[in-house]
C-alpha cells in the first residue's frame, strides 16, 4: 500500500509538482494550528475570560431610560 502511494506522489510530483507543493502547503496550513502552543494558550484564555461583565445598576437604568430627563 505505502509503495503504490509512494509511486503516485512520485508520478504526480513528476507531472504537476505545483499541484503537489500546494496541496502540501494547504495540508500544512489545516494541520499545524492545531499543534501550535498558541492555539492552546489562546483557547485558556477564553475559556478564563468571562462573556459578561457586571455593569453598574445605575448605569443600566441611565441606558433603558435613554435621553428622558431624570
Amino acid at each position: 500500500m505505502a509503495e503504490r502511494v509512494a509511486a503516485f506522489l512520485k508520478n504526480v510530483w513528476a507531472k504537476e509538482p505545483v499541484l503537489v507543493a500546494s496541496f502540501a502547503i494547504a495540508g500544512l496550513a489545516v494541520i499545524l494550528p492545531t499543534l501550535s502552543p498558541y492555539t492552546k494558550y489562546s483557547l485558556m484564555i477564553n475559556r478564563a475570560t468571562p462573556y459578561n461583565y457586571p455593569v453598574a445598576v445605575v448605569f443600566q437604568i441611565y441606558v433603558c431610560l435613554g435621553s428622558q430627563p431624570l
